[in-house]
């Protein structure tokens, strides 16, 4: 039997669900029983720190109610997180469970990550003899964050199908395993009218924080660039990563080519990304300065629409007259940023 204590810290198994309903519990007795009041107010704190500090937060585990408080704000944050109902708020939320679960976990033992790795599928496998770990190339690629150097499949090792990885690494990959997990689980429920009448100051108080932030991002300067002038590929590029979704390797690489060749600086480019939920400044700089030259031996041209098409990524469905008329990003911006010249003379 799983421990009370470790129920609390990761809400997301079964063992947890099987907990909350093994006791019975209504949503009616989570939203109105004086007795879950705590947990209430736990599940809000979950996604104000998420917001605020891509983390959740810690609470302090020292007796059974404060265990059963924190297991049960687990599911009252994500049925106020669905009612929130707004895209970057969701996937910010889920990258704060995922992360504090992740700094629980590189403390933990191997075998409890194996336990864990199970709640995923992942094919993952222990040489006690060795103490070394190792997970299935499908599973690693699923749950991998490429986008960053170590991750990639050239600089790791493999063998019968199967890649070598750290305890660190682990803990890792069920990180992101979790956070995909709940951004889909979010996506696909409704929110419940209880919840929102419940929670109906948070809720409004929370859209508020975000839309705020969203226009601090929108008035911030960045270089010379208008973004209003940006071709349908690139702001839709651009607007996934604010928001984030899961953007492919040639969209990123597109975009950042594309700034650069526009004479954005790094630091105007890392400005930009700078507003999605799960940025790292200092990853994203090294992707950044790779692609414009900075770091590496090439500056990387940004690629034309017939490439654009073949990568999946020209949303064909987005383009307007001069979109359809250009062989080029660039040739759109550039003739968009003629004809304002032309209409200021």
């Amino acid at each position: 039997m799983v421990e009370l204590s470790t129920l609390a810290k990761y809400p997301f198994l079964n063992a947890s669900k099987t907990y909350v309903k093994d006791n019975a519990l209504s949503v009616e007795e989570l939203l109105d029983d004086p007795l879950y009041e705590r947990a209430r107010i736990i599940g809000v704190e979950r996604l104000d720190n998420a917001f605020k500090d891509r983390d959740v937060g810690n609470r302090i585990l020292a007796t059974e109610y404060d265990c059963v408080m924190e297991l049960l704000s687990y599911p009252i944050a994500r049925m106020v997180a669905v009612c929130i109902d707004d895209v970057y708020f969701k996937r910010r939320y889920a990258l704060g469970e995922a992360v504090h679960v992740y700094k629980n976990l590189i403390g933990e033992s191997v075998h409890f990550l194996l336990d864990i790795s199970k709640e995923f599928n992942l094919n993952v496998k222990h040489r006690e003899d060795a103490n070394k770990l190792s997970i299935y190339f499908t599973d690693y690629l699923r749950n991998a964050p490429t986008r960053y150097k170590k991750w990639k499949m050239i600089n790791r090792e493999m063998k019968a199908g199967y890649i070598h990885i750290s305890h660190r690494d682990l803990a890792r990959l069920i990180q992101e395993a979790l956070r995909s997990r709940i951004n889909n689980e979010l996506d696909a429920r409704k929110c419940n009218r209880v919840i929102s009448d419940t929670f109906s100051s948070d809720i409004s108080r929370i859209k508020n924080k975000v839309m705020m932030h969203r226009k601090k991002m929108e008035v911030a300067p960045v270089g010379k660039l208008d973004i209003e002038k940006l071709p349908p590929c690139m702001k839709e590029i651009l607007a996934a990563i604010q928001s984030g979704e899961n953007v492919p390797h040639m969209g990123r690489f597109a975009l950042v080519a594309f700034l650069n060749s526009l004479r954005l600086n790094t630091n105007d480019i890392l400005k930009l990304f700078s507003s999605a939920p799960d940025f790292e400044e200092e990853k994203t700089r090294y992707q950044v300065e790779h692609i414009t030259g900075s770091t590496s031996s090439t500056a990387y041209a940004p690629p034309g629409c017939d490439k654009m098409r073949t990568y999946g990524i020209c949303p064909a469905d987005k383009m307007d007259e001069l979109c359809k008329r250009k062989r080029h990003p660039l040739s759109y911006y550039k003739a968009k940023w003629n004809k304002n010249s032309k209409k200021e003379e």
